[in-house]
């Protein structure tokens, strides 16, 4: 009977252990080769990141993809997810999460248009439309502007916006520029859309945990061990092969 009962109690524990021991993240689907969604996981230099760091610390990592961008935030404010595996960092966001100090990458941001578009000057024009992603933002200086803007289209994906784009239907879409140059090489647009010379913002990606979260008092180590990792040109080394991975899938 003993030996029954110490059985059940080590299998509990174990079970108790595996459970704390598994977090739960999710990502922006739709920013490669930073994260985005294939074959329903989410693939990149984020989630990828983000395993590594966790594994080093004992945690299994549960990856979630929830659609969109805003549905993966909504989750985390409701505490269904521990960690958003990449995120710009605003006062907004900073309510509900709690940012690395060292970014993942710098994200340039650039507004891309279509040929057949010869303004330069899209938020000085009211008539122009501005497409943009579902729980999309870039910067505090940006969502300023585009509180003001009188035409904004939202959709979930990034491939909605450009083939919209190609046809005219919006005038503009920000994106960073790494990410809108693959989507248009992969999209075969590139003979349709193209990014204006002038930078938008300068945006980073940061990891970044719900107040509340398992993880919290984790963060600092998670963050200098991200810290070590970006001096060690470790990130840098990874990027060209998700940019070929994000290429090359169906």
């Amino acid at each position: 009977m003993l030996l029954i009962f110490l059985t059940l109690l080590l299998t509990t524990s174990s079970a108790v252990s595996a459970e704390l021991s598994t977090v739960t993240a999710c990502g922006h689907p739709e920013t490669p080769p930073v994260s985005w969604e294939q074959d329903n996981e989410l693939a990149g230099i984020a989630p990828h990141l983000v395993r590594k760091l966790l594994s080093e610390q004992g945690y299994h990592l549960n990856m979630r993809v929830f659609g969109n961008w805003k549905r993966c935030q909504l989750a985390a404010r409701r505490g269904q997810v521990d960690l958003l595996v990449a995120a710009y960092k605003t006062h907004a966001r900073e309510h509900n999460f709690v940012f690395s100090p060292p970014p993942i990458v710098a994200d340039p941001v650039v507004l891309f248009t279509h040929f057949g578009n010869g303004s330069r000057s899209p938020w000085d024009l009211s008539s122009n439309t501005l497409g943009m992603l579902f729980g999309d933002s870039f910067g505090d200086d940006f969502d300023q502007k585009l509180r003001r803007h009188p035409h904004v289209e939202r959709v979930s994906t990034g491939e909605q916006n450009f083939h919209k784009l190609a046809l005219g239907r919006i005038d503009y879409m920000p994106i960073g520029l790494i990410t809108g140059r693959l989507q248009v090489k992969k999209l075969g647009l590139a003979d349709r859309v193209q990014p204006l010379p002038e930078l938008l913002t300068l945006e980073y990606y940061h990891l970044a945990v719900p107040k509340g979260s398992v993880l919290e008092p984790l963060l600092p180590v998670l963050s200098a061990r991200l810290q070590e990792l970006a001096e060690e040109h470790y990130i840098a080394r990874i990027t060209p092969f998700y940019e070929r991975k994000y290429l090359d899938a169906p």
